[in-house]
Formats: C-alpha cells, sequence, structure tokens
C-alpha cells in the first residue's frame, strides 16, 4: 500500500511540477568551433545557436572555457553568463579566436562547457534545480602559410544613368556590381579584376567589354561582407546582357550573366563617373593645359629670380 501511495507521489511530481519548471530538450548548433588556416594574428569569430525546444521558463547559460595553452585566445562575446530568454527557442552566442604574434605553428584542441540552469530567483521561489548542458569542441591550427582565397556568395547589379557629355569631355555611366564575399583564406583579400562583356539583350552581338576601374575594399579574414566594383560604359540607354568574371590573381572565382539596365540621363539621380571615368584621351586634354600653365609659371617665376641677381651684381 505504501508503495503504491509513493508511485502516485511520483506520478504527480514528474508529470505536474517538473515540466513548469524545466525545458524539455537543449542543444547547439553547429557542436564545435573549427578553422585550419589560422595565422599569427588572425581573428576568427563562430557563431553558436543555443537551442531549446520548449522556452517556457529563463534560464542563465554558464561557460567555462578548457584549452590547456591558447585559453586566453578564447572570448565568448556573451560573457561568462548570459540570460536564455523566456520564448526565445534560439539565441546566438559568438565565440572569437584571437591567435597573438608569437603564436607556435600546430593543432590546438579544446572545448567549452555550456550549463544551463534556472536564474537565482527562481531557485529561491521553488524551482528545480536540474542543470542541461552543452559541448563546443575547439579545433583550430596555426599555419606558416598565407591564404588568398574568397567565396562568392549573392551579386547584385543596379540600375545606371547613361553617361554624358560636358563641354568636350564624356563621362561615361557607372555600373555597380555589389558582391557578398566571404574571405575563407587568412589574410584580407578582394577581387583583383571584375570584368563584364556587353551584349545586346538577344546576347547574340558583343557591344563592349569593361573592367572594373575603383579600388574594392578588402575582406577581413574568415569575414563575409558586401563590396562594389565600379565599371564604365558607354552605351546607349536600353536593356543589356553582361556576361562577368570575378577573377582571385589568375583564377575565376565566379562567371555568370546578369541583365543591365541603363536608364536616360539624370533618371536614377545616382552620381555617374567624375575624372576618373574619362577616357586617356580627355585627362590628358584636361591635364596638358594645366601641366603646362604650371612649367610656365615656374619658369616665369625662374627667369624674374636670374634677373634680379644680374640686376644686383
Amino acid at each position: 500500500m505504501n508503495f503504491q501511495r509513493l508511485g502516485i507521489s511520483f506520478f504527480i511530481l514528474l508529470f505536474f511540477v517538473l515540466p513548469a519548471q524545466v525545458d524539455a530538450g537543449f542543444g547547439i548548433t553547429p557542436p564545435y568551433v573549427r578553422n585550419s588556416s589560422l595565422t599569427r594574428n588572425s581573428v576568427y569569430e563562430q557563431q553558436i545557436l543555443l537551442v531549446r525546444s520548449d522556452p517556457t521558463s529563463e534560464l542563465n547559460a554558464t561557460i567555462s572555457i578548457d584549452a590547456p595553452g591558447f585559453e586566453d585566445w578564447i572570448e565568448v562575446i556573451e560573457g561568462t553568463e548570459f540570460p536564455l530568454p523566456l520564448g526565445e527557442d534560439k539565441v546566438p552566442m559568438t565565440v572569437r579566436v584571437r591567435v597573438p604574434d608569437d603564436a607556435k605553428f600546430q593543432a590546438y584542441k579544446g572545448n567549452i562547457r555550456i550549463k544551463t540552469a534556472p536564474p537565482a530567483g527562481e531557485l529561491s521561489r521553488g524551482a528545480v534545480n536540474i542543470s542541461l548542458g552543452a559541448q563546443v569542441d575547439i579545433d583550430l591550427n596555426v599555419i606558416d602559410r598565407e591564404i588568398f582565397d574568397f567565396r562568392v556568395r549573392r551579386i547584385s547589379i543596379s540600375d545606371l544613368d547613361e553617361g554624358h557629355k560636358f563641354w568636350w569631355l564624356y563621362f561615361p555611366g557607372k555600373i555597380k556590381f555589389t558582391m557578398m564575399l566571404e574571405n575563407t583564406g587568412n589574410v584580407p583579400v578582394s577581387p583583383s579584376e571584375v570584368n563584364f562583356k556587353i551584349y545586346n539583350v538577344s546576347g547574340d552581338r558583343l557591344l563592349e567589354e569593361t573592367t572594373h576601374t575603383n579600388k574594392i575594399k578588402k575582406i577581413d579574414p574568415f569575414a563575409t561582407d558586401n563590396v562594389v566594383a565600379e565599371l564604365p560604359t558607354r552605351l546607349p540607354p536600353g536593356s543589356y546582357k553582361a556576361k562577368y568574371e570575378i577573377k582571385n590573381s589568375e583564377a575565376i572565382k565566379q562567371e555568370g550573366e546578369v541583365t543591365l539596365s541603363i536608364l536616360p540621363y539624370g533618371s536614377t539621380g545616382v552620381a555617374g563617373y567624375s575624372f576618373m571615368g574619362l577616357s586617356l584621351a580627355h585627362k590628358i586634354s584636361v591635364l596638358f593645359p594645366i601641366f603646362t600653365i604650371i612649367i610656365i609659371i615656374g619658369l616665369i617665376i625662374l627667369y624674374s629670380r636670374s634677373r634680379r641677381r644680374v640686376i644686383k651684381s
């Protein structure tokens, strides 16, 4: 009889008390911090998602790092303790790795332990302190080699105005080609060259070839960001097909086709090219008179000084 009462009491505790105070499940994704191409002075960040299947209560996550010999490289941006709010089934945790300039070239392994429990205030109100946790494996490798590489994640292109004339000068239209790049190397990198071959709308006649003219922003190692290549075009308003190439040194990292829309001058309100977009002949036509005037002024100054010396003597 006593065993029957004990069983009934356990049943009530299990099904009516515990579920209100303890989450049904806890996990992480991905379960590792991994990078095999770090070099000295690298900074690498990886996001880990803390996942709860039934976030019906607030929890605190407590972090401990076990990384023998390189523990001071590892930082959890959110701190060693942070909340998992009520109703949030996914909470990000960012792990930052800073490799010092005297790091040995070798593999480094360790782990980050995550424990969850109700906040202290909840415990004082009688919550059951059952900890759920997970482990993030750390697997790093510091190498004595620079890697220049990137992956093109996404591309886009904006409408642009046609070029225009000012006096005798022709300022071409400016194609702005946006690329989302992921730096998969261990040093800052950007495309070495972006080329367009522009065809008529049916794609059977090549009208123009053009190459980027601006200095494309470099992406930090292991980071992902947008960069813009600017390319001049002298084509009139209309719709065109453009085949593009994105290069890393001699290697083509991505090639494809986009639709290019050129509108009448002044349609978009976006500034086109200035002096840097002029043809070489037009640049010379502007710079030559300026340099000529400077030289003439310089000769006049030298002549005046020499005349003064002659008069004084």
